[in-house]
């Protein structure tokens, strides 16, 4: 069967599964994004919507710093 030069190196074997300390690396990164997204959008509202919130500036000090402790011990 003759294959076609674009397609030539392709395996068809299983793709090498990443190993679990590699996985729990990018779940950490992963959860590192998603508390620095969370606390950029925090700090870009202003003292009305985080009161609408139920929040105010010391809360989201509290917020970030539990989630960058949260995210370091995982």
């Amino acid at each position: 069967m003759f294959a076609s030069p674009a397609i030539a190196g392709l395996s068809f074997s299983a793709p090498r599964r990443p190993s679990s300390r590699a996985l729990a690396l990018l779940l950490q990164v992963e959860a590192w994004l998603d508390a620095r997204s969370s606390a950029r959008t925090l700090y870009a509202m202003d003292d009305r919507a985080l009161s609408d919130l139920g929040l105010s500036r010391s809360d989201v000090e509290r917020v970030n710093a539990d989630a960058s402790r949260t995210v370091g011990a995982a």
